[in-house]
């Protein structure tokens, strides 16, 4: 089965969700914090990315 756009933004989201959940973790583990800065600003990206796929699903016409 071909999925439709919405689906494919859901999938999005979902990996997105996935990038954060390795993100987090990933700031448990660093050790420099130089590092630890660059990781914590890749998770605030990626919390920003989450928010515009989960309002593009809420706003989705169709």
């Amino acid at each position: 089965m071909t999925k439709n756009a919405k689906q494919h933004v859901q999938d999005v989201t979902n990996h997105l969700q996935d990038a954060k959940n390795c993100l987090n973790n990933a700031l448990t583990s660093v050790e420099k914090p130089e590092n630890k800065q660059q990781i914590q600003n890749t998770l605030n990206a990626v919390d920003g990315a989450i928010q515009t796929a989960n309002t593009t699903l809420s706003n989705y016409k169709g």
